[in-house]
């Protein structure tokens, strides 16, 4: 899109103007009045048609004010790094570049400033007018898909006048009528007195309709005015679209990395959950034989009570939600068999309450239950072997 030229567009329109409407039966071809003139003789009417038409224009200047909006807009993020974004100054900017007019002494820049705040004002006032306008007007009828403009005129002639089918077809063939129509235009009718007219307006559709009630033959200066119109509505439609299109990529990018960034957020929080979970439901523990205790300073030369209680110590954990008991074997301990095991603090853990051991194969094997859960849980001791 970005390389279509102006020149490109306006043959484009040219090689267009006979498609894109149906010539009225029995339109003169010479003369140069307006069109809803020749149409409707009724001085009303033709002044409602006159301002149909003249929406069609304002939306047309609405897109070319946009279009200059962005030009400026790339001016002033160069002149200043600050960014506009949108197609048309939102209040809050408006705001931000009134009070920066008010004290700035940049003589470029405060120029550049009116125009940005121009084109606001110009929407405006070109919105407030098309408002004025359709507030004189008959409610239009909006286009859905499918919709054709001669079905849409015999319609509103057969329900709204109770004309019949054919005369409402032969009427409606009399009025210009246009085949480029979308979902959204708007399409106005006026009737009086068994004339009919009509003409389409943008409306809620993402494109304007390129020429409305439009003659098939025109002199060749008009062609080309008509041409030119339309190839700066196209650029200027362009350029907002592509506008509205890189915005709407950059949101998407950053909503990406912002979805990226909480998944990964979750993730670890559940991570978290999990440990924290499993902690809870937990129990660390350190097994050695007494005197491997002694040397290791964690007892006393003589008593039970713990001298060294840190975190590091206990290497062995069970998952109290699966299992209270462990195994130990002499063997591993360099000892025939055990005599005694025991549970440190053993103010803590009372044996036979808390926790219970069986000795097996002659004191080869022996076997530590967990009685108590409660109180092992996220708690950690030391297993005492004699």
């Amino acid at each position: 899109m970005k390389n279509l030229c102006p020149a490109l567009i306006l043959f484009l329109a040219i090689a267009l103007l006979p498609a894109c409407d149906s010539s009225p039966d029995g339109a003169e071809e010479s003369g140069d009045g307006d069109l809803s003139s020749i149409l409707l003789e009724d001085d009303e009417l033709s002044g409602q048609l006159t301002s149909a038409n003249a929406i069609a224009g304002d939306e047309a200047k609405i897109k070319q004010e946009q279009a200059r909006f962005l030009g400026l807009a790339q001016k002033f993020e160069a002149k200043t790094g600050r960014k506009l974004s949108g197609v048309s100054l939102s209040g809050e900017q408006a705001a931000l570049l009134e009070t920066m007019l008010s004290k700035e002494e940049d003589i470029t820049l405060k120029s550049l400033l009116d125009d940005i705040l121009d084109t606001r004002k110009n929407i405006s006032s070109l919105n407030d007018h098309i408002d004025e306008l359709k507030a004189e007007l008959p409610t239009p009828d909006s286009v859905e898909r499918g919709d054709t403009h001669m079905g849409m005129a015999v319609d509103y002639l057969s329900q709204t006048h109770g004309l019949d089918a054919k005369e409402a077809e032969a009427l409606a063939r009399r009025s210009l009528l246009t085949e480029n129509i979308a979902p959204g235009m708007e399409v106005w009718h006026f009737y009086a007195d068994g004339v009919y007219g009509t003409t389409v307006t943008q409306g809620t559709a993402r494109v304007s309709p390129y020429f409305l009630n439009v003659r098939s033959r025109r002199k060749l200066r008009q062609e080309r005015d008509d041409a030119l119109a339309l190839a700066a509505s196209l650029e200027a439609e362009i350029t907002v679209l592509e506008a509205t299109r890189d915005e709407l990529r950059g949101d998407l990018r950053v909503l990406t990395a912002d979805y990226e960034v909480l998944k990964d957020e979750r993730n670890d929080l559940e991570d978290q959950r999990d440990d924290l979970v499993t902690s809870d439901e937990s129990s660390w523990y350190y097994v050695d034989t007494r005197r491997n205790l002694r040397e290791k300073d964690i007892l006393p030369p003589v008593g039970m009570r713990l001298k060294e209680w840190k975190k590091e110590l206990f290497t062995e954990r069970l998952d109290l939600r699966r299992q209270t008991r462990f195994t130990v074997y002499a063997e591993d301990f360099g000892v025939r068999r055990f005599r005694r095991i025991m549970l440190l603090p053993r103010n803590r853990y009372i044996e036979k309450q808390d926790y219970t051991v069986e000795y097996r194969d002659d004191g080869q094997v022996g076997v530590v239950q967990l009685e108590n859960i409660e109180k092992f849980k996220n708690d950690a001791f030391v297993v005492a072997l004699k």
